[in-house]
This record gives structure tokens, sequence and C-alpha cells, in this order.
């Protein structure tokens, strides 16, 4: 699960520069909003359940809700992106303005090719973004917004999708795929990989090798990583206690869960709500 947006906000914006060797640690999905990047150095492979997509430098990247996806470096470039997150009530305006039909045609590319002019135009549109949203204030929300349907715009006048970058999955991974699914609805359970395995059609050892191939991480890794996200979503949207959250995620103790929580997030589960309450 990717990081919540803060509480409060239909909007986030942010820089990051990472080293060449990042990889996310676990598959994300959008679930509850929308993603747009622009990469500014590095080489990436986008893997979602349909498809594989290789995403250079000065390539815009979208990512509408419900995909699984997972990045990888291709390459010994530093990675540093833009990239904005949005809510549907910020597409739903969006749409008003530019059309439905202009809004998912531009979100259901994982990639867009720009020539070096527009390039240029689309970082400075990015920057603008990222001060707005550095300067926030009553205003911003709609400038981003007119922004983000600027941009739009001008992926679809000036920008070329890369689908010929694109080359589909081996179809085993849709027994991956399925466990993924399964998890979403019984994580708290933490199934045993014996059930998880059989649900796949596969041995348990054949599981274990195919699921680190597939996700990047051992099962338990990917389950500790999933289940802290959604524990991070809690935090910063719920007033349910740390014990509540513990228990709805299936840890055996909240003493458990703060020992992971922290491991993962760097921070402690009341650090958390703190840093990421309402501004």
């Amino acid at each position: 699960m990717p990081m919540p947006l803060k509480k409060g906000f239909n909007v986030h914006v942010e820089y990051i520069e990472k080293p060449s060797t990042y990889v996310m640690r676990a598959i994300d999905i959008y679930e509850d909003f929308y993603g747009i990047g622009f990469i500014v150095s590095g080489d990436r492979q986008t893997i979602t359940p349909e498809k594989i997509s290789f995403i250079h430098a000065g390539n815009v990247t979208p990512m509408t809700i419900g995909v699984y996806h997972r990045t990888y470096a291709l390459s010994d470039a530093p990675y540093k992106r833009y990239g904005m997150k949005f809510t549907p009530k910020i597409a739903k305006r969006c749409m008003e303005q530019i059309g439905e039909k202009n809004f998912h045609h531009v979100m259901s590319h994982l990639c867009y090719e720009l020539s070096p002019a527009c390039q240029k135009k689309v970082q400075q549109m990015f920057d603008d973004m990222l001060y707005e949203y550095e300067h926030y204030d009553s205003n911003s929300e709609f400038i981003i917004e007119g922004i983000l349907g600027r941009l739009i715009i001008t992926l679809l006048r000036e920008g070329k999708a890369a689908e010929s970058a694109d080359a589909k999955l081996n179809i085993q991974d849709k027994a991956i795929n399925e466990v993924l699914v399964y998890l979403d609805l019984h994580y708290a359970e933490n199934p045993s990989i014996e059930t998880l395995a059989a649900l796949a059609g596969l041995s348990e050892s054949h599981f274990m090798k195919r699921f680190h191939e597939c996700v990047g991480s051992s099962y338990k890794t990917y389950l500790h990583c999933y289940k802290i996200r959604l524990a991070q979503n809690m935090l910063t949207n719920t007033k349910f206690s740390v014990s509540q959250i513990s228990e709805k995620l299936g840890f055996c103790n909240p003493n458990y869960f703060c020992t992971i929580f922290r491991k993962i997030s760097g921070n402690s589960p009341r650090e958390f709500r703190k840093e990421h309450a309402a501004v």
C-alpha cells in the first residue's frame, strides 16, 4: 500500500531523489487516489499484472486507481522524479473541465514520451505544483487542479503513449496475482504459505520462489509491509488506538506491531500519527 495523503488534503506533490539501486519494497496499489509523475533522471521498469513498461528520464508516468504496480532500476543512473497524487474529488473536477474521455485516455497509459521542449514545459508544471503544495493555502488546491488539467491536455496534444515499450507478463504470474487479491481480503488472518501455495496450485517451495520473483520480497516481508501501509492509513484517517489497529491487522500483540512498524516506517505509530495530523 502507498503512503496515504495527508489528512484533510486532496492532493500530494513531491520531489524525490533515490540511489539507482532503489527498489519498491512491495507491490503498491492506489486504492483511494490517482497518481502521475515526471522522471527527471533514471531508468525504471514498472510492472503491473498486465504489462511491463520501461520508463526513462523525460517520461511522464500516470497511474490510475486499483492497479497493482512495482518499479525496479534498469541502470545505474540516480533516480529523481516529481510525483503527485490526487483524490477522485480532484479527478472529477478535472474531468468537468477537460472531458471524462480525455482524462481516462491519459490515465490508462503507464508512460508518455515527450520532446525535449515539452519536457521543459512539463517540468515547470510540476515545479509550480510543488511550490503551491509547499506553500499551501486556501487557493493552492484549485491552482494545482488547474495545472493538472493543463498537464493532461499537454500529454494529449504533444505526448506519445509508449505502448511499443510494453511487454506482456508471463501468464504464469496470474497465479501470484490471484494470491495478492486473496491477501487483500484475508491479510488479518495471516494465511499460511501452505494455504497460499494451494490457492496458487503450486508446491510450497515453488510458490515461495515464484512469489519472491514476482513481488521482490518474501511472503512474510510483503505481508508486514502491506499491513504497515494499512496501519499508516488508519493512523492518518481514523481515531483507532494503536492497540485497536494492531488487532484489526492481525498482529499477535501491540508491542510486536510497534516493532514492525518502526522497522518499516522508521518511527513509532504515535510519532507517525503526530507527523501526519491535519495542519
